[in-house]
This record gives C-alpha cells, sequence and structure tokens, in this order.
C-alpha cells in the first residue's frame, strides 16, 4: 500500500524494547514504542537505548510511533493530575526526539470503561479542554503529532477538540469493532485526520488478537479505505498491527500479504514472506 509503512509494537518477543526493535527491524518499517511509567516500574529507554533506537532506525529505514503511557489522565478533576499529564508528555517528547517520531499515540482517558466515559462528561470535556491547552501552548506548531486514539466511548464526544486543537487521529478500527460502532461511519469521518491506524483481531469480545482470528471481510475493507484515503490525499500514514506475541505477528503478516496483493509497496515488500 503506498504511503502506508507497515508496523507492529516493542513487544513481540518477551524482552526489553532494544532486543524487540532488532528482532522487528527487518520485519517492519515502523515500531510503536509502547511505553509505561509508575512508581513501581518504568520501560522508559535511556540516552544510550535511544542513541542504539536511532542508529537501527537509520540502517534499516525504520520509523517509531511513541505511545504515551496509559496512566495519565487529561480529563482529570485534579489539576495536580492534569500538570503531571503534561509533565510525562514533555518528558517523553525530550526523551524520544532523536528518533524523529512519526507520530504521538494519546490516550484521552475515559474515568469509566464503555460508551459513557464518565458521570459527568461535560466536566470531563472541560477538564480534558484545559489540558489540550496546555499542549498547544506548549507544542502548538507540533500539533498533527499528537494522534487521539479512539477507545471505548464514541469518539464523536472529543472529536471538537481534536478539531480545535488541530490534532492527528489514532484510528484503532479493532476498538471501534469490539465496541460495535459503525465502522463505515468512522472510516468517513476520521479517516482524512488518521495519521497512525492500528488493526489487530477480535473475536469473543477479545482484542489485540492476530488478523487470522478476526474477520477477514472487515480486515479487507478497512484496509480498501485506507489504502483509497491514502491514494487521495496522498499523506504518509502508519499502519501498526497492534498484536503483542511472534505468532500473533507472524499470523498477521500472511493476511496483510495475502489480501489482494496490497501489500506490493514502495518499502521493499518485507511482508509477504512472515
Amino acid at each position: 500500500m503506498n504511503n502506508i509503512r507497515i508496523g507492529t509494537t516493542s513487544y513481540i518477543i518477551p524482552d526489553d524494547i532494544l532486543p524487540n526493535v532488532r528482532y522487528l527491524a527487518d520485519k517492519v518499517d515502523d515500531i510503536e514504542l509502547v511505553l509505561f511509567e509508575s512508581e513501581e516500574m518504568s520501560n522508559l529507554p535511556d540516552e544510550k537505548t535511544i542513541k542504539e533506537l536511532s542508529l537501527l532506525g537509520e540502517v534499516h529505514d525504520l520509523s517509531y510511533t511513541v505511545h504515551f503511557p496509559l496512566d495519565i489522565y487529561p480529563g482529570s478533576e485534579d489539576p495536580e493530575q492534569r500538570n503531571r499529564f503534561i509533565r510525562t508528555v514533555q518528558r517523553i517528547i525530550t526523551l524520544t526526539e532523536p528518533l524523529k517520531p512519526f507520530g504521538y499515540v494519546l490516550h484521552l482517558t475515559p474515568e469509566s470503561y464503555g460508551p459513557v466515559p464518565s458521570q459527568d462528561t461535560k466536566r470531563w470535556l472541560d477538564c480534558l479542554d484545559k489540558s489540550l491547552e496546555l499542549l498547544a501552548l506548549q507544542y502548538g506548531p507540533m500539533s498533527r503529532m499528537f494522534c487521539v486514539e479512539t477507545l471505548s466511548y464514541p469518539f464523536s464526544l472529543i472529536y471538537p477538540l481534536v478539531e480545535r486543537y488541530d490534532l492527528s487521529i489514532t484510528l484503532d478500527i479493532g476498538h471501534v469493532w469490539l465496541m460495535g460502532y459503525s465502522m463505515q461511519e468512522n472510516l468517513d469521518s476520521l479517516l482524512p485526520r488518521t495519521r497512525i491506524a492500528h488493526l489487530h483481531g477480535v473475536q469473543d469480545g477479545k482484542d489485540h488478537l492476530g488478523l487470522d482470528k478476526g474477520d477477514s471481510a472487515q480486515i479487507i475493507r478497512f484496509l480498501s479505505a485506507l489504502s483509497k484515503q491514502a491514494q487521495k490525499d496522498n499523506v504518509q500514514r502508519v499502519l501498526t498491527l497492534e498484536v503483542f506475541s511472534e505468532a500473533e505477528l507472524e499470523s498477521s503478516l500472511s493476511l496483510l500479504g495475502k489480501s489482494h496483493g496490497m501489500m506490493e509497496n514502495d518499502s521493499g515488500g518485507r511482508y509477504g514472506n512472515h
């Protein structure tokens, strides 16, 4: 697929980020660095690791997408939690800057899982607005690098904020399928602003499975729509196979390679043999 870089996560083999990138370097075009940080543990790479990741990127023509930690809450009623959100974003952007990331995956985390994000959705949206305003004050010129992910609630709730602050979208189509939302409505409304897409199999209420476990007709429809959008606007995007094991990655790459020859792209065709 022209203008689409195929990627996966930094957790395919049971090891740290750097061994995963070494393992994946000749298999994909992009690697999503799934970062976490808590009082108990952190996987944020040190400067030496960043240098090695940068070198691997240059040698293998790899790009990186950076997934901010999940435990930051830009919609929190607590100003300290919102300040922590900004501090975490600042620290990770500074740390990963040498990698020249393709984009940053951002969760506007709900207060409760499901179609209703909060018991007080208006207050939650107001707090999100405050956090995004602070983000824009500091990083306005690079606003399109922030890619807000589709989660459990309807994206239409936060789309006005995405537009107001000129953010991009991470269209996780697996989350759309899992929640039973209309794929076509989400494709029509979100694909033009989508910079990163996440794809994984969904079956029996579980997501982040290999594509062989998903609905192949839906997967092909999605890939076709993504490809057509990329051809239409000639904007480069990343498609991340958001799975977390070797077997799931192999099956997913295999299915991509078989999908109507769609994987004959500009990057040398790394996928058909996996």
